[in-house]
């Protein structure tokens, strides 16, 4: 769907994100409750129920504004839209979470994992799939867990080796149990043991897990 900057709606949402830039919170809100107010159609009710969502204090209300975002989302019949599930189901899952539904946050954490594939590369595409990977954690529903992983890194956070953590973290943290995250964290792994920087036992591990990995 074509992103219009002249929309109204949109042209309120933009001033509310300022607002909450400057830390006026009150005023964000008024301005996100005066573009629900003003939308139209499904693309401005989904972009102003989104921004209402995370702006409310209280996490019934917050799921509140994520279902009705959710909603208009999924009515619209265009592709461009599916990089939003995630996220959306993101927001949905961790406000059930915070009303201790765990049942319902377990739903939803898998199924922003089943839409993941819809995500970008780049820095936001690897915070969504990190919020995602620790939420199936939290409610214990992960996806993708190794132990000779969370040896080495718990080792590597002890001697604040960064090199290390800044070549595996994002692609072991994103990882959603995919074909397609199974095969980010198999190159950065390649990379990390292309680089020699381990100890010769930590690079034999890193090695076996490769090999393991790419066996599936």
């Amino acid at each position: 769907m074509q992103f219009d900057p002249e929309n109204k709606v949109i042209k309120l949402c933009v001033d509310g994100m300022n607002a909450e830039s400057r830390g006026a919170y009150d005023e964000a809100v008024r301005l996100f409750q005066s573009a629900w107010d003003q939308s139209a159609n499904d693309f401005e009710r989904f972009t102003s129920a989104h921004y209402l969502a995370r702006n409310q204090q209280a996490p019934e209300d917050r799921l509140k504004w994520n279902l009705k975002a959710l909603g208009y989302a999924r009515a619209i019949e265009d592709e461009d839209m599916k990089v939003h599930y995630p996220s959306l189901y993101l927001s949905i899952a961790k406000s059930y979470e915070a009303l201790e539904d765990e049942a319902n946050a377990k739903i939803n954490y898998a199924l922003a994992a089943e839409h993941s594939a819809f995500l970008p590369e780049g820095s936001y595409g690897d915070m969504i799939r990190s919020g995602i990977g620790a939420g199936l954690q939290r409610v214990h529903a992960s996806e993708f867990r190794h132990p000779v992983l969370d040896t080495l890194i718990d080792t590597w956070c002890e001697r604040r080796s960064l090199q290390p953590l800044a070549f595996l973290l994002p692609a072991y943290l994103g990882n959603l149990g995919t074909d397609a995250d199974r095969n980010k964290l198999i190159s950065a792994l390649s990379y990390l043991s292309a680089t020699r920087c381990l100890p010769s036992h930590e690079q034999d591990q890193i090695e076996r897990v490769i090999a393991e990995l790419s066996d599936f």
